[in-house]
């Protein structure tokens, strides 16, 4: 066959049908590529979630915040709800009393310490009156 020779029947049938085959492989092909992605995605959300899972309170707090973040909330309020919300039940109770601990112990601790600059002070004018 000559180049300048016009295409016959047959070869503008078997061009056609070649072109078809393409398409329908690259069409199958981006099918293909596309579902992978989709896979790896879930796959990292996954992992992500096991991470905030198991991951410990650092990863979740990260996770929290930035999930607060991009959400236009609070960061700081994000990730300790979500560290909160990990936690479990023996955790939650351990923080609720120390918590009331703190708030019934708070005004001893405060007399305790003004106390204690009390004598640090007469202590220090005592030495400076005998020297």
């Amino acid at each position: 066959m000559n180049t300048t020779d016009p295409p016959t029947p047959d070869t503008t049938a078997a061009i056609t049908e070649l072109t078809e085959s393409l398409r329908e492989l690259l069409a199958a092909t981006l099918r293909h590529t596309f579902g992978i992605a989709l896979d790896k995605v879930e796959e990292l959300a996954s992992t992500f979630d096991r991470f905030a899972a198991n991951g410990g309170i650092t990863i979740t707090a990260l996770l929290g915040g930035a999930s607060a973040h991009l959400e236009g909330r609070n960061r700081f309020w994000g990730a300790a709800t979500r560290v909160l919300s990990s936690l479990g039940p023996g955790a939650k109770a351990a923080l609720v009393l120390v918590l009331v601990l703190t708030l019934v112990l708070l005004p001893v601790t405060v007399l305790l310490v003004l106390l204690a600059l009390i004598v640090c002070v007469v202590l220090i004018s005592l030495r400076r009156t005998d020297s």
